[in-house]
């Protein structure tokens, strides 16, 4: 079985601008870390404040940093030993982050004057996705062509989306062919001399992915009726 190397962590960022409102989208990994921060420090300011409100609804002040004083961490047991603020760049870390840790995290900037700069974070903390298992569930010959069903599922692993390619390597290519459609089960017909017979699933969720490949030419020069593994 191989699979496409997968990178220690992804983190995805969308930023929209909403009026003096930013908000950016943040896919995390459980168990990694996140890392919170502005994308221009704001000048001058006289003192910021973190917040959240977690899916659960519980809602926390996480820490109040007035420039030149010490940081008043909130009393919040949800992030003992977890959360780490940052002054030099006015994030914060949580480290590890956790699925019960996605929220809406909200970093208000006092710059005086009686206005509050605003910045939200949407926090999605979602399960790694591993290698997913990539099956043929049949293939039969029929005037001259090979009929497949492949079968790729991630056990245990929720909003996940799976995208198709075939290909002549399991090394993946630039001349690769995507294929239409985004399920986990995936018909195809092939030639008997084709020779794009590698078959690749991309299994992924906003935070991370992973890919395994099956080649199917030796099922269709004999074909059978049953359950393959893609080694």
């Amino acid at each position: 079985m191989e699979g496409a190397l997968r990178p220690s962590c992804l983190l995805l960022l969308l930023v929209l601008q909403r009026g003096g409102c930013k908000e950016m989208e943040v896919a995390a990994i459980a168990g990694d870390s996140v890392q919170l921060q502005p994308v221009k420090l704001p000048e001058p300011w006289a003192g910021i404040t973190w917040k959240v409100t977690l899916d659960s609804a519980e809602t926390y002040r996480i820490v109040t940093f007035n420039k030149g004083e010490p940081p008043d961490l909130g009393s919040s047991p949800h992030f003992i030993n977890t959360v780490a603020f940052h002054p030099e760049n006015l994030s914060l870390q949580i480290d590890p982050v956790k699925k019960s840790d996605s929220g809406l995290y909200t970093l208000e900037v006092d710059p005086g004057g009686g206005r509050v700069n605003i910045t939200k974070f949407h926090v999605s903390v979602l399960d790694r996705v591993w290698q997913p298992n990539l099956t043929v569930l049949s293939a039969h010959q029929e005037l001259g062509q090979c009929y497949v069903t492949l079968s790729c599922s991630v056990p245990g692993a929720e909003r996940v989306t799976f995208s198709w390619s075939q290909g002549t390597s399991r090394i993946p290519s630039d001349r690769d062919h995507q294929l239409l459609g985004h399920q986990s089960l995936l018909h195809v017909v092939i030639n008997a001399d084709s020779s794009d017979a590698i078959y690749r699933c991309n299994a992924s969720n906003r935070a991370s992915w992973d890919a395994d490949t099956v080649d199917v030419k030796p099922l269709c020069d004999s074909p059978a009726t049953g359950r393959y593994s893609s080694v």
